[in-house]
């Protein structure tokens, strides 16, 4: 079981973060979350980070740059 997040530019010009588990080759415990770059990110979506053992994001990346740094 692994967990993955990835990071992209939404269609409004925001940031859109998703993160999923794989469980045997697919998707499971798939959640999208979209916001302005540099806005803070909602706690509910942060704990889900948390519970999945990947880094805690604070807030909206600026570029896909930056996020993977």
């Amino acid at each position: 079981m692994e967990h993955h997040i990835e990071q992209y530019q939404s269609r409004e010009g925001g940031v859109t973060l998703h993160t999923w588990t794989e469980v045997q080759g697919s998707k499971k415990g798939n959640f999208y979350i979209t916001g302005t770059s540099g806005s803070a990110i909602p706690m509910w979506f942060r704990t889900v980070l948390r519970q999945k053992n990947l880094s805690d994001i604070t807030d909206f990346p600026y570029c896909p740059s930056c996020f993977y740094e």
